[in-house]
């Protein structure tokens, strides 16, 4: 049963809706536990863990939201600097990496055990990213973070959390940067202390393009983050995925929030 499953979802005909397939008919399919090796869509291996979603992922098809990474990599130029803040095992950077002749990539990942998967994955590429084991937010210290043991991804900042996390102020560490092409940022509901610490810093560095989640209605101009960007320069839009094909939907209103992945792209 997983050698079709998983042929089915390698040879995924469209361009979404492998991840739907796999979430659906997939998640009881038993792959084990601990520490194994998927081989990815793009041809490189990544370390995962067998019983978490994204691992469940990399090993049956291969990719694991492939089609937002897309996103970034049709906006890349040789010798980007990608900065992924809330890297998890590194697929998005590992992603870019292989796709981008002489990027580099900066990660910024807490957890324990997952920011171990993190170098192993990223350090592949040699001398191309920098793992940072801590936290972004508005100011330096430490924060309580619960770990979602089924969906390492999902694990987040929470005053339940079960262990100490270091955060960095955020705009500290853009500060040190002097250059930063392209940036992700998925940190499960912590992002906007993120855009607020580092507003001034999107102005000096220019970013061309910012990936970030989203599943409220902040995005929107009037919104926590749309209002951040759109002072900083920016237009956001929503990443649509549609079963053929990937849109760009603009956010004019708190009504066009209806998506998950959001791309802030720098206004020429």
């Amino acid at each position: 049963m997983f050698s079709i499953l998983s042929t089915i979802a390698r040879h995924w005909p469209f361009a979404n809706g492998s991840g739907r397939f796999l979430d659906k008919f997939c998640a009881h399919v038993d792959l084990g536990s601990g520490q194994r090796t998927a081989r990815t869509s793009d041809g490189f291996p990544m370390q995962v863990y067998a019983d978490d979603l994204i691992g469940r992922h990399l090993l049956m098809s291969g990719a694991f939201g492939r089609s937002s990474i897309q996103v970034l990599l049709e906006l890349a130029n040789p010798g980007d600097v990608f900065v992924d803040i809330g890297a998890n095992i590194g697929y998005y950077s590992a992603v870019f990496l292989s796709n981008v002749k002489n990027s580099t990539a900066i990660c910024f990942e807490p957890q324990p055990g997952v920011v171990d998967l993190l170098r192993a994955n990223v350090g592949q590429f040699t001398g191309r990213s920098t793992v940072h084991e801590l936290a972004l937010g508005d100011k330096d210290g430490e924060l309580r973070f619960q770990i979602n043991h089924t969906n390492r991804g999902a694990s987040r900042v929470s005053p339940e959390g079960e262990l100490s996390i270091p955060v960095r102020n955020a705009a500290t560490v853009f500060a040190e940067l002097t250059k930063a092409d392209l940036i992700k940022i998925d940190v499960e509901g912590y992002e906007e202390p993120i855009f607020r610490a580092i507003q001034g810093e999107l102005r000096r560095l220019k970013p061309r393009a910012i990936l970030f989640e989203d599943h409220g209605d902040a995005a929107a101009p009037e919104g926590a983050l749309g209002s951040v960007l759109q002072r900083a320069g920016y237009t956001v839009w929503g990443v649509d995925k549609r079963l053929f094909k990937t849109e760009l939907v603009p956010i004019n209103s708190r009504d066009d929030c209806r998506f998950i992945d959001y791309l802030a792209q720098r206004q020429p």
